[in-house]
């Protein structure tokens, strides 16, 4: 079946999001997983992480057993997973870990609608943010720490090109995220590294609300990324909205990538 497609969720992530996706996938006979924290260490100002919660997350619980079996891995992030995403893979290309003797490893790497954070740099600097002003979309409680998105804004923002109901009910089901996955600078980021070059691909959605076309251009050209897709009159979920059509990009984009 090919290399495994880990799939890298963006904030406010539930497992069961990317289904309609893993099927399409499947359909096309690839092999995809995708897998969340299911809960968070409690907020403690006083001891803020090193490193990024759902960096550790996806390095010690999906990236490493891949790789202890020997397994390719192409990575596909989605939103923020392009922050957090790529810090986890450090030392995981194929071409190096050839070069050490291992069997695996990443083969390549494909942002979708994603926002990309370099080494120092947070999710919330990429993202233009302000810390102690977030948007009024936003919700954070700072007794917990938690950040959420509000409903009538995640309808409008993430799922305004699907069914009203289905928008309602997503939208419901978002859940609260700590706001420390946000502020925690990225320690590692592969946009230089010559072992990544030319493995880098980035999925364009052209209507996203959320983040802007232009923004997404700008990423693209900070991280060096040469191979692109543009999906026409696509809003920040092509997940949800077109799965079929998104999974035939994601294995185009891989075949580029791996016959370059």
């Amino acid at each position: 079946m090919g290399p495994t497609i880990v799939l890298c969720s963006g904030a406010w992530p539930l497992e069961s999001f990317f289904q309609p996706l893993i099927q399409s996938l499947k359909a096309l006979g690839r092999n995809a997983i995708c897998r969340v924290p299911q809960s968070y260490p409690a907020a403690d100002p006083d001891n803020p992480p090193e490193r990024n919660y759902d960096s550790v997350f996806l390095r010690a619980h999906v990236l490493n057993p891949l790789l202890e079996a020997g397994e390719d891995i192409v990575l596909f992030m989605h939103s923020y997973g392009g922050v957090y995403g790529p810090e986890a893979f450090e030392g995981t290309s194929k071409k190096e870990r050839t070069l050490k003797g291992f069997q695996g490893g990443v083969v390549a790497v494909i942002f979708a609608a994603a926002h990309i954070a370099s080494k120092g740099v947070s999710a919330i600097d990429t993202m233009d943010l302000d810390p102690d002003n977030l948007p009024e979309y936003l919700g954070h409680d700072r007794s917990t720490d938690l950040v959420g998105f509000k409903k009538t804004a995640a309808k409008a923002m993430l799922f305004h090109d699907l069914p009203d109901e289905e928008a309602d009910r997503l939208a419901g089901l978002l859940p609260k995220q700590p706001f420390t996955c946000f502020s925690t600078p990225v320690q590692w980021d592969p946009y230089r590294d010559p072992c990544f070059k030319g493995i880098l691909g980035y999925i364009f959605t052209e209507s996203d609300r959320i983040l802007p076309l232009e923004k997404q251009e700008q990423y693209v050209k900070s991280a060096g990324i040469e191979n692109t897709y543009m999906m026409k009159n696509m809003s920040h979920s092509p997940h949800h909205e077109q799965p079929d059509l998104l999974a035939k990009v994601i294995i185009d984009m891989m075949k580029t990538i791996n016959e370059q």
